[in-house]
């Protein structure tokens, strides 16, 4: 019996080695041997960025890999229109900077045009080629004006170096992946970062909010700056500003800054910091929201041109901080905004606003201790005229608000004397020049007179000398 098994076994082992074939064997093997894809990017964020809304949009990632690569990807939106994408992706060898960098001759480059939404557009390489270990620029440019075309922005990785529209974007990174020949055990090195030049000469910064621009909710008359764009109502209560919002998704009210002062809006080199003093009014109260910047060349809400930002949980009274400078973007001129009060609000909330202003720092903003009374202008004292008359000249002070029209000063050095050189006083002048030269002839015909009387008096006398 032991027999017979041990001839029915060998059988069937001899009948399934003829049946399949060495290659299943090995093919299980070349599964396992897959070829790895990496995310470059970092954690999601959900941030979308149009290339088509600014002239010249770009966006690329300079990264490096230490195994050889057969693709890399990027994804890119179309906002949900099909086939409506346009843009061209190129790979670029890295050579000292990013200027340079894309100034030169792409590795490999392909346009796309129509793609679908959320499409990955990959450059591709093949085994017997890949892409060698080194340090290199992934890049997209040339989307369609008016054709939406952009890119993902997640959080920050070290593996990465986020730039958009020619400059470094610290706070995202490039949604992209990598895929590597066999499976390495590592794959991404650590990308060059640019040299900051330092500045010697580095300009001193004020410490006070920028007034010209500072808005108190205070007075009602702000109401011309405001406008309600979607589920959202304000009225103005006590010293501020009240925002009730509606039920939505992204309830929205609108400031526009470019009619508050002689100036087209913020000037965001000069003053990159905006400060906004809040209030949640419930605990419901959602806890994230957002502005869309407006400048002088990007007047409406566009994908890219936002910041996102937290509010404390907390009711009491809070600041929140918007580095403009942050999104490259945003620059020259601050013209004013969308505010989307909460990001989703399905309850809808309220939020209480006091003030908003602008500083030149950081440092600035954080110090600033929500007193505006000793920054806003005073009345002008009059400088008081002397009473004694100056031994030496003294200069004349220098203006410090005079109108286009108003005409130089020029008090002949006496400080504290009224300028009438707004004044017609010609009809005076000549009245006082007449005058003048009426004394003058007095005073010489009585002169000739005392000389003449003088003449004849000495001519009396020799006259009597010679009798």
């Amino acid at each position: 019996m032991k027999k017979v098994l041990l001839i029915i076994v060998a059988l069937t082992i001899m009948i399934t080695s003829a049946v399949l074939p060495v290659g299943v064997f090995a093919e299980e093997v070349a599964e396992a041997e897959t070829n790895l894809t990496v995310n470059l990017g970092g954690d999601n964020a959900g941030m979308a960025i149009d290339l088509s809304s600014f002239d010249g949009g770009s966006a690329g990632a300079q990264f490096v890999i230490t195994a050889p690569a057969l693709k890399i990807e990027i994804c890119c939106p179309t906002w949900s229109r099909a086939n409506g994408g346009f843009l061209t992706m190129s790979l670029f060898k890295f050579d000292k900077d990013y200027e340079t960098t894309v100034a030169g001759n792409p590795i490999a480059s392909v346009r796309y045009d129509e793609f679908d939404d959320n499409q990955w557009l990959s450059l591709d390489f093949t085994e017997e080629n890949p892409l060698v270990p080194g340090e290199y620029i992934v890049f997209l440019d040339e989307p369609e004006v008016g054709q939406a075309s952009g890119i993902w922005a997640d959080k920050p990785t070290p593996n990465q170096i986020f730039y958009c529209d020619g400059y470094i974007d610290e706070q995202y990174s490039l949604r992209s992946r990598i895929t590597f020949v066999g499976n390495p055990e590592s794959y991404f090195g650590t990308p060059t970062k640019p040299e900051v030049q330092s500045e010697t000469n580095e300009e001193i910064r004020s410490d006070e909010p920028y007034m010209d621009f500072t808005i108190l909710f205070n007075d009602p008359d702000w109401d011309y700056i405001i406008s309600t764009l979607n589920a959202v109502e304000h009225d103005f209560e006590d010293d501020r500003l009240v925002l009730s919002v509606g039920s939505a998704d992204d309830p929205q009210i609108q400031f526009m800054f470019n009619d508050i002062s002689m100036e087209e809006g913020i000037f965001v080199e000069k003053y990159p910091i905006m400060l906004m003093k809040v209030r949640r009014c419930d605990e419901t109260d959602p806890l994230v929201g957002e502005i869309f910047f407006y400048t002088e060349t990007s007047t409406g809400a566009k994908a890219g041109n936002n910041f996102r930002f937290d509010y404390e949980n907390t009711l009491e009274w809070q600041t929140v901080m918007i580095d403009l400078s942050a999104n490259k973007r945003c620059r020259d001129y601050f013209t004013g905004m969308r505010f989307d009060v909460f990001d989703h609000a399905p309850e809808g909330g309220t939020l209480e606003i006091e003030w908003i202003t602008f500083f030149e720092s950081k440092e600035a903003a954080q110090k600033f201790n929500g007193d505006f009374s000793a920054y806003q202008k005073a009345t002008p004292v009059p400088t008081q005229t002397p009473t004694e008359k100056p031994t030496e000249a003294t200069a004349a002070p220098v203006a410090t608000d005079v109108p286009e029209t108003a005409k130089p000063t020029d008090n002949g050095g006496n400080s504290g004397e009224q300028n009438q050189g707004d004044k017609d006083n010609s009809g005076n002048n000549e009245k006082t020049d007449k005058k003048g030269a009426n004394v003058g002839l007095i005073i010489g015909i009585a002169a000739g007179v005392i000389v003449l009387a003088l003449a004849i008096v000495l001519i009396v006398s020799k006259a009597k000398k010679k009798k």
